[in-house]
């Protein structure tokens, strides 16, 4: 019997002698039901696409064929992405119990990497997912799933190399074309990051993750402008979590705490706890706007409630509510959040949380503490190595680069200031962070010439970026050039 194929929603799914189907990228799927691989195609678009509908997607398929273990392994990995704990070790107790269904070894090792997650042993599962990212480099899930973690383990380079392997086997899939271009951003190749990055876009104009990739490429390199229009862009397509927060993070960066504080108190969708208290830690520490002390117990509590599920939550997020516990004193579990990131793996499995992680937290407890001058000595290891650390990506990890410099500053470091300064601006020239801190480091050395080039550097980088005119670092370099002229 030739090959046939039946036309769904998602495209045209072939399937073979023996009525043995397979997905749009040629993988062998156990189920026999086209319409259950149709609903299963399109979760897994929309997941991948951050569009709203791939767990009801996947209701659909396991609702066409009960037996399909696959959906299962997907709306599991799908709910561990969402916090939804509850909903992942349901779907997978409900994978595993399909085993036998899985009638194909890509399936197969997918139950086995999803029975891992359910049981905490997230190393094996990810050990798993390399395997089918490497067997079947079109898997599109697996391949994504070992995306992110090579951005938890802060292993850029291997996630170039991943995206590379799998556009080799589907040059037109617009997932590897954006995952390239991040994981180039992220090595620190800009241009060709956001150039690929842009190619991507063009193929699939209304994909949140690509925008996602553009905008990031467009904030490393201080373009606030485009980083602003091309979040909103997407935002305009949906109001996807992640991409608030990066509209939140560009106003925080360009003064705007009103802004800032309006995505913060966004409720359709509500940012994730972590997002939040960054967030706010940004505008208390380095733009010295603080918060109600309510809002951070509330905070607090919440992160009590989600370490419940401590076990599936990323090393990103405990950092984050361990911050949390120490902004509003409770020291027991702050430090019980320190002795979690201690237990962790050494070196690059960890992404170096169990040991420069652990001192970047240990320095925002000593900023809680009022102890400037331990938090700088505790951070100075991190911060030298962030670019190698995991957790978040290199945009996220931003914060503490900031916070060290407000920290020097704070204690009177002028050549540390200017040191630190002048390595940000090569890399971003629009920091106005860093240039605010020249300004104030030249006016401690008394060079008033080099002071006045720092503050009308500044000027004109804000206006370029379209800083709040308000900003208070801006207003003071206008009052020194006004009185300098």
């Amino acid at each position: 019997m030739p090959m046939r194929s039946v036309q769904t929603l998602s495209g045209w799914i072939g399937y073979h002698r023996g009525m043995t189907y397979t997905d749009l990228a040629g993988l062998a799927v156990s189920t026999t039901s086209s319409d259950a691989l149709s609903a299963y195609e399109r979760g897994v678009d929309l997941f991948l696409r951050w569009r709203t509908g791939a767990m009801e997607a996947l209701d659909a398929a396991a609702t066409s064929d009960p037996r399909f273990a696959l959906a299962a392994c997907t709306g599991a990995y799908i709910a561990w992405r969402m916090g939804r704990v509850d909903l992942a070790d349901a779907a997978a107790q409900h994978a595993v119990t399909l085993a036998e269904a899985a009638h194909h070894e890509r399936e197969r090792l997918h139950v086995h990497a999803v029975d891992a997650l359910r049981r905490g042993d997230s190393a094996n599962a990810y050990q798993v997912l390399e395997r089918i990212a490497a067997e079947y480099p079109t898997d599109r899930m697996a391949v994504r799933l070992v995306g992110l973690n090579c951005i938890t383990q802060g292993d850029y380079r291997r996630g170039i190399d991943l995206a590379r392997r799998s556009l080799e086997a589907s040059p037109d899939e617009p997932q590897y074309l954006t995952m390239l271009g991040f994981f180039l951003e992220q090595s620190g190749y800009n241009d060709e990051g956001l150039a690929t990055s842009l190619r991507s876009l063009a193929r699939d104009p209304t994909n949140l993750y690509t925008y996602h990739a553009v905008g990031h490429a467009y904030q490393a390199r201080g373009d606030y402008r485009n980083t602003l229009e091309t979040f909103e862009r997407a935002a305009s397509l949906e109001r996807y979590a992640h991409v608030l927060w990066h509209l939140a993070e560009a106003h925080a960066i360009l003064g705007e705490a009103r802004m800032t504080r309006d995505y913060w108190a966004s409720t359709t969708p509500p940012l994730p706890l972590y997002e939040r208290i960054e967030l706010l830690w940004r505008l208390e520490v380095v733009h010295h706007t603080p918060t109600d002390e309510a809002i951070w117990r509330d905070l607090a509590r919440q992160g009590e409630r989600v370490l419940q599920h401590a076990d599936f939550l990323t090393t990103w997020m405990h950092h984050w509510i361990g911050v949390a516990f120490a902004r509003v004193g409770d020291w027991d579990r702050a430090r019980q959040q320190l002795e979690r990131l201690r237990r962790l793996p050494e070196g690059r499995p960890s992404g170096y949380w169990s040991t420069l992680g652990v001192a970047l937290l240990e320095g925002e407890m000593a900023i809680i503490q009022g102890d400037d001058a331990s938090a700088v000595q505790l951070m100075a290891p991190g911060v030298e190595r962030i670019d190698t650390m995991g957790g978040g990506s290199r945009e996220q990890k931003d914060i503490f680069r900031d916070v060290f410099l407000e920290l020097h500053r704070r204690l009177g470091h002028v050549e540390q200031v200017i040191s630190l300064a002048q390595a940000r601006l090569l890399a971003n020239p629009y920091h106005l962070q860093s240039i605010a801190a020249l300004v104030w480091a030249y006016a401690r050395n008394g060079d008033a010439a080099l002071q006045r080039q720092a503050c009308r550097q500044l000027v004109l980088r804000a206006q370029e970026v379209g800083c709040a005119p308000d900003a208070p670092d801006v207003l003071a370099a206008r009052k020194v050039l006004e009185v300098s002229a």
